[in-house]
């Protein structure tokens, strides 16, 4: 299966920090992130910020270690000539962090859909942190109360696993258990 050629109507990061307000950049095409999410996207957004990052401090107060660090929206990641700030992510590379965001892929992201944006999260932001090489994305979806894990295999995403609410599903190559929902 082939990935869709987009074309790229011309805007650049150049031109996008010349912007007002909240912007994605995905192959050129400027997305508005405007309204702010719903109350029960931020409160998804919150319980699963909390979990993960109390689950990487676990991690790092033990004697595996780790330098992974979790961030939510808005933060931008820079992938390329694209400009992205997904609900929720995990970088484990010092490096990639700057003062203007994140410089490269991020080890997970995040993705909680909305109405507004659910067409975009299935299909330009899968296919640009697929090109980008981010290991792992995860997709909530909180009317149908289910996530969808897709992992890299070989530059491609895989359907890794499609866990409903109150389930257990493993992220960050298994170090990092979490329950949605």
């Amino acid at each position: 299966m082939s990935l869709p050629e987009l074309k790229h109507p011309g805007y650049t990061v150049e031109d996008w920090k010349l912007w007002d307000g909240r912007w994605e950049i995905i192959n050129g095409v400027a997305y508005d992130m405007t309204p702010a999410p719903t109350l029960e996207h931020q409160r998804i957004s919150s319980k699963l910020h909390l979990a993960i990052g109390n689950a990487l401090e676990a991690i790092r107060r033990s004697a595996e270690g780790g330098e992974c660090e979790i961030f939510a929206a808005p933060v931008d990641v820079y992938l390329g000539d694209a400009v992205v700030q997904p609900d929720l992510l995990v970088i484990c590379d010092p490096a990639k962090k700057s003062e203007r965001g994140i410089e490269g892929a991020p080890d997970l992201v995040v993705e909680i859909l909305s109405p507004s944006t659910a067409s975009k999260d299935y299909s330009r932001k899968r296919w640009t942190y697929e090109a980008a090489g981010i290991p792992e994305y995860l997709i909530i979806d909180p009317d149908e109360r289910f996530g969808l894990l897709l992992c890299l295999d070989a530059g491609r995403y895989v359907e890794t696993a499609r866990v409903e609410w109150g389930a257990v599903v493993a992220l960050l190559d298994g170090k990092v258990g979490l329950t949605l929902g």
